[in-house]
């Protein structure tokens, strides 16, 4: 006589019956990567105190030049001084330099092989541009902080919660251009050719922002080029933050413009990445 036996299934587990185990896994490895680079750049720029006195001494010069220089010749716009007009606008040209530059660590990372090193980990690769990004973000907030300190000097009067606020613009600011930087280096390849085209665009981007002065001014032609330029929308999302009016567009139109400009070039990056 043959005795069969069935064997009873074992009721299923977390292990058999979801991947959530393995997402909420794979998700914990690719944030602890990013705060890794994010913390490896970080340091890199604590590093080059150098390039921090560079920095100061750059946004020293454009507030002398622009924001006392300039005062008293031209006097006022509206109803506020000239040096309260365009100090957010000082501020941002440079969050948006130092953002958008952000970009050539990565470019320097391909050139002397760490970015091989890096992709061959075992994390998803849109995690390196991710990392370089908040650590790019950070730096530049935190010097927004200690910029918008020194409002007071300027006429500008700084309370609590238009003080937050505005460190929010500029964080969301170099969010935007740190990504544009970054998506220049992955299109880009060569280290000298990338740092020739930085150049080439800053300068305008960055003037003809309405940082010094505002679009209703300009031309009509130099207008729409103004117009067309992301960086508009940060200074004046931040000038009316800051000093509560003096705007171009309403700051929810500001955001819409940032938003879609930032969702745009993440999708870029991410395609970039993953090539």
């Amino acid at each position: 006589m043959t005795v069969t036996t069935t064997a009873k299934a074992a009721p299923p587990g977390p292990e058999a019956d979801g991947s959530a185990p393995t997402e909420d896994g794979q998700l914990r490895v690719a944030l602890r990567a990013v705060g890794v680079i994010a913390h490896r750049d970080l340091l890199r720029q604590v590093k080059k105190p150098g390039v921090l006195c560079s920095q100061g001494v750059q946004i020293l010069f454009f507030v002398l030049v622009y924001a006392v220089g300039f005062d008293g010749m031209v006097g006022s716009v509206g109803s506020m001084p000239f040096s309260a007009y365009v100090f957010p606008g000082i501020i941002a040209i440079q969050v948006v330099s130092i953002s958008i530059a952000s970009g050539q660590s990565y470019a320097w990372d391909r050139e002397y092989g760490v970015l091989r090193e890096l992709l061959v980990a075992p994390v998803p690769r849109v995690c390196l541009p991710l990392g370089k990004v908040l650590a790019g973000t950070g730096m530049v907030t935190v010097q927004s902080i200690v910029m918008l300190a020194f409002s007071p000097l300027m006429g500008v009067p700084l309370a609590p919660a238009r003080f937050v606020a505005t460190v929010g613009c500029y964080a969301l600011a170099a969010m935007v251009f740190s990504v544009i930087g970054l998506c220049l280096a992955t299109l880009i390849q060569r280290v000298q050719t990338l740092q020739a085209t930085v150049q080439m665009a800053m300068f305008p981007m960055l003037f003809l922002s309405g940082s010094v002065f505002a679009a209703d001014d300009a031309p009509a032609w130099l207008a729409w080029i103004m117009h067309a330029n992301p960086m508009t929308y940060a200074v004046d999302l931040a000038r009316q933050t800051l000093l509560g009016g003096g705007g171009l567009l309403s700051w929810w139109a500001d955001l819409c413009v940032l938003g879609t400009v930032l969702a745009a070039v993440l999708t870029l990056l991410r395609i970039r990445s993953g090539r």
